[in-house]
């Protein structure tokens, strides 16, 4: 793997969630993100993500945030697929758990950042059809 690492990238994106720095947490975040497999929406972007997210930290909903089991798919020197599992807890008790896809690319300013995320049908499971 290259100098980059997911797995600190991703720890620290925690960590700008759960401290609730919303500047920090969206700077991880391309601006022309896309984010697909959100019941009820076609795609989800950048603005929108922004706005769920000062929501979420206004109001101090997320408790706990993992991505485990971290699987690189491909990497170039600008661009890193990866799978994981994201478990997100809130503070009412509600856990959230999804098969997550996430593209980081490495922007023109040299930063890394989320430029898509997919989540994936649950092992066992695929998506479209259904009774």
């Amino acid at each position: 793997m290259s100098q980059f690492s997911v797995d600190a990238f991703m720890s620290y994106f925690v960590e700008t969630a759960i401290e609730g720095d919303h500047a920090a947490h969206m700077a991880l975040i391309s601006k022309s993100v896309a984010v697909y497999g959100v019941p009820g929406f076609e795609v989800i972007a950048y603005e929108d993500w922004s706005r769920q997210c000062a929501e979420e930290f206004a109001r101090n909903l997320i408790k706990a945030i993992s991505y485990d089991n971290i699987q690189i798919v491909s990497e170039t020197d600008s661009l890193i697929c990866f799978e994981t599992q994201e478990t997100i807890e809130a503070r009412d008790g509600t856990v959230n758990r999804n098969r997550l896809e996430v593209f980081l690319a490495r922007e023109t300013d040299e930063q890394w950042r989320i430029v898509q995320e997919t989540i994936l049908p649950a092992a066992g499971q695929s998506f479209g059809g259904g009774a």
